[in-house]
């Protein structure tokens, strides 16, 4: 693997159990939600387990497809999506802040020999990911506090 030209990591905190807000960021119906308008579908092709694939749709665009590479249950997981010649990586992690209150941290990156052709498009994302964290922990705590 390349060096890794761009990177991005953000924190949100919620009030939430850790296990129950794992439960709600691994159910990809959740994502498909939250993302609105912004996605046609987004699809996991089985159990969300390492080597699991699963494919986003944007209105407009081809499908785009990606796979759990690394996970460690109720604590992080990393999902890569290929690129030509790159490799976008997002990882989301959370730790326990107390008995109902995780902190919900994303770190995206991007890869490979032709990384460079796609940074721009990914600075984007220093915009667009925090608010997407901000609507995850406010989507959790709304579901935690009915259950």
């Amino acid at each position: 693997m390349h060096d890794i030209i761009w990177q991005f990591e953000h924190s949100v905190e919620c009030n939430s159990h850790k296990s129950f807000a794992w439960a709600f960021w691994t159910d990809v119906s959740n994502w498909e939600r939250l993302e609105g308008k912004a996605v046609e579908w987004i699809k996991l092709h089985g159990p969300f387990a390492i080597g699991t694939s699963g494919a986003t749709k944007t209105p407009g665009q081809h499908p785009y497809t990606w796979t759990i590479t690394q996970l460690e249950p109720e604590r992080s997981a990393t999902i890569e999506m290929p690129l030509d010649g790159a490799v976008f990586c997002n990882i989301i992690m959370m730790e326990s802040m107390g008995p109902n209150r995780t902190q919900i941290t994303q770190r995206l990156s991007l890869a490979g020999e032709n990384a460079p052709d796609f940074a721009k498009g990914m600075r984007t994302f220093e915009t667009s990911a925090p608010q997407g964290l901000k609507k995850l922990a406010k989507a959790i705590e709304s579901a935690y506090n009915t259950v």
